[in-house]
């Protein structure tokens, strides 16, 4: 919540009962969904799983060597396919939680693809300055690496040299590990090691993908963060904070409880955000345009 019973009652200066900290807690929350609701994103980070893009039914394959994306290769490096034209852009899924904060892991499924993870079209590079060989899988470690589940990864320059690998898929990320299967990787590891990670099948934007693979009418499954940061958007709690006190002030005062449902001889108080402040809350509403 961007908003807390303490954030509230030091706003208002006031103490309340347990039934009034109770109905407080549901009007937080309930203008938090009003606020979200009206913005069509969530106002704060959370993790989120969409299982139901389906590519168009004139889906066409772009891949990393197109002229329309070539992010993974960098100055020097080149496809072995070449560099191929196409007449049309790869194809964008748009996500419902935007803006997109990070993507953990983008499945397809399809007639010709079954639950294949999708790699990442970019070329990142880290030290690796440890790795393990457990239960089936190498695990090594780079500081802040940034590779994703499904990319390639090559390391070189490893010692023993068992460390070093071609070309394989990453099938588990941490912040600063990273794992695939364990091939012929023996050994203790005494030193050194550059991973070199890529891909060439989706490329995160603010509020979506591109897709650089697959077939007609495939379904993209796509884990992620999103949502406004809004906890660094000082007007957002500013709000909410108003249009608590509003609420609270017509739930009682110094002789009335909560529990009061009798008529008072005063006039309410507007609830709610009002018209005002949701006009201050347009500028980051979702919006479609046709």
């Amino acid at each position: 919540m961007l908003v807390t019973l303490s954030d509230l009652t030091t706003y208002m200066d006031i103490s309340l009962s347990l039934r009034q900290q109770d109905a407080a807690e549901i009007i937080l929350q309930g203008l938090q969904s009003e606020m979200e609701t009206y913005l069509g994103r969530p106002v704060e980070v959370s993790n989120f799983v969409e299982e139901t893009h389906i590519l168009e039914a004139n889906h066409v394959n772009v891949p990393m060597g197109s002229y329309f994306y070539n992010q993974g290769l960098g100055l020097g490096d080149s496809d072995p396919n070449g560099v191929i034209t196409y007449a049309a852009p790869p194809s964008t899924i748009y996500m419902r939680n935007t803006p997109i904060v990070s993507v953990s892991k983008v499945e397809m499924d399809g007639p010709t693809i079954h639950n294949k993870i999708l790699g990442e079209a970019v070329k990142r590079i880290a030290t690796v300055t440890a790795a393990t060989v457990a239960s089936g899988t190498a695990t090594y470690t780079a500081a802040n690496h940034e590779f994703t589940l499904g990319q390639t990864v090559t390391v070189t320059g490893a010692t023993p040299t068992t460390y070093n690998i071609n070309a394989k898929t990453i099938t588990a990320v941490a912040t600063n590990t990273f794992s695939v299967a364990n091939s012929g990787v023996t050994g203790t590891y005494a030193s050194g090691g550059t991973a070199t990670a890529n891909g060439s099948e989706y490329t995160v934007r603010r509020y979506g993908l591109d897709i650089y693979t697959g077939f007609a009418n495939d379904i993209i499954r796509v884990t992620y963060k999103g949502g406004l940061d809004g906890g660094n958007i000082k007007m957002f709690k500013l709000m909410i904070l108003r249009a608590a006190t509003r609420e609270m002030q017509n739930m009682h005062d110094d002789v009335v409880g909560v529990k009061d449902l009798n008529p008072r001889g005063v006039s309410t108080v507007e609830t709610g955000f009002l018209e005002t402040e949701l006009m201050q809350l347009k500028k980051y509403s979702r919006r479609r345009i046709a």
